[in-house]
């Protein structure tokens, strides 16, 4: 949310632009706290098959 749109402010303004309902900032960080989590959970389950495929190409 941060690197796409910046500042809470400008999601709720977005958020302004499309007629939905503003989001607290407190619950917009409590939202980006979640992604995050969620990303690091992804990115380390592709990090860790990556490896095992590129150790079993090379022990092949």
């Amino acid at each position: 949310m941060k690197v796409s749109l910046d500042r809470p402010m400008k999601v709720n303004n977005f958020l302004t632009t499309l007629n939905i309902t503003l989001i607290a900032n407190r619950n917009l960080k409590k939202m980006e706290a979640r992604a995050w989590e969620a990303i690091k959970k992804i990115t380390t389950a592709s990090s860790n098959k990556a490896a095992i495929g590129a150790y079993e190409k090379e022990m092949e």
